[in-house]
């Protein structure tokens, strides 16, 4: 982990829907470079905080990794089974105790049944979480919009650790282009011992 790049999200606060905001981010950030360790905290050598252009980053979630936060978020609250709805303030503060786990605090969104939003940002989650057909043209320009802002986030990260840490870049591109020629000598390997079957197959398709 120490060769490793690494961004820290900072939330703006600590209301719910400036957590959610964290999750958000960590999520494009990790979908547009899993090469980088992206983690919600407060200090570190490239903090960052989240915008409202990364709330996109929501929609990278798969359904079991939303699962496991649903789960965690009812579990906080021990909610079990019943309906979660939640009400925004005027500040960000949702209607459920205080130091909630930011994650956690991301499957409670994204378990309720009702979120009504009162700030640009809770608007804004609550739209997002509300789009249920990943082909359309919303959820689209939401996550291009959020792979635009986590890019932006990992250039700034590359040029910082350039000028402090050339050795730590170096090295992470020496091992991400040994993990390409690793890939491509496995795809040609597979492809070599299965060409008769893939002959076999194009005629008759």
């Amino acid at each position: 982990m120490n060769d490793q790049l690494r961004i820290v999200v900072n939330p703006v606060g600590h209301q719910p829907t400036s957590q959610v905001l964290a999750v958000a981010a960590v999520l494009a950030l990790e979908w547009a470079a899993p090469y980088v360790n992206s983690v919600i905290g407060d200090n570190g050598p490239f903090v960052i905080q989240p915008q409202v252009e990364a709330v996109g980053g929501l929609l990278r979630l798969d359904p079991e990794r939303s699962e496991r936060l649903q789960l965690a978020g009812r579990s906080a609250l021990s909610e079990g089974e019943s309906e979660i709805r939640i009400a925004e303030d005027d500040e960000g503060n949702w209607n459920i105790p205080d130091q909630i786990d930011n994650w956690w605090v991301a499957g409670l969104a994204l378990s309720a049944t009702e979120f009504v939003a009162s700030t640009a940002n809770g608007i804004a989650i609550a739209e997002t979480l509300a789009i249920g057909n990943r082909t359309d043209q919303r959820c689209i320009d939401l996550l291009e919009k959020s792979q635009q802002w986590a890019m932006k986030q990992i250039d700034d990260l590359v040029r910082a650790t350039a000028d402090s840490n050339p050795r730590l870049l170096g090295n992470l591109l020496l091992s991400l282009s040994s993990e390409v020629e690793t890939l491509a000598d496995t795809h040609a390997n597979l492809r070599a011992r299965y060409q008769a079957d893939i002959e076999t197959i194009s005629e008759h398709l």
